[in-house]
């Protein structure tokens, strides 16, 4: 047993390991797709989408909490910081009511894309998006018409606060 004046070691699973972001996706979403692609030999693909459209909907909803701390503000200063080395984009509004920003590299996009996935890859990162934003409160709500995932020119996410 340490004292408190015993300095414990770091367990070897807390090391880090140096990779490009671009590499980390590809190891992290390499197996999955894998997976998902085995799963929808057995199931057809539109049900294999269907399940997981589902599950990641009832994860979201499962996450879900009403915390008054929650604000559009903070959501987006998270998602900024958190999806920096992730994504291109432009914020084309910020507002405490609204946050518009249009996304023109995405690496999920690109990861899926180059695994000829994006069908498997929008049932899991894309589709839930919207289920996310009601999680994070329920006053904020997704408007999106367009995905690099889908094969258009951008994804235009246009987040607003209701109420």
């Amino acid at each position: 047993m340490n004292s408190k004046n015993e300095k414990s070691e770091k367990h070897k699973f807390q090391n880090y390991f140096s990779q490009t972001y671009e590499d980390a996706f590809r190891w992290k979403f390499d197996y999955y797709i894998n997976i998902m692609k085995r799963f929808s030999d057995y199931l057809g693909m539109d049900k294999l989408l269907e399940l997981i459209k589902r599950a990641v909907e009832e994860n979201n909803k499962r996450i879900a909490t009403d915390n008054p701390k929650h604000t559009l503000s903070k959501f987006v200063e998270y998602g900024k910081e958190a999806y920096k080395n992730m994504m291109v984009y432009e914020v084309i509004e910020e507002s405490d009511e609204v946050f518009e920003m249009k996304v023109t590299e995405c690496l999920w996009a690109k990861t899926f894309r180059d695994k000829k996935a994006t069908d498997i890859g929008y049932a899991t990162i894309c589709h839930g998006d919207f289920t996310e934003a009601g999680a994070y409160h329920p006053k904020l709500r997704l408007k999106r018409t367009k995905t690099l995932m889908q094969g258009h020119d951008c994804c235009n996410h246009r987040w607003t606060w209701e109420g």
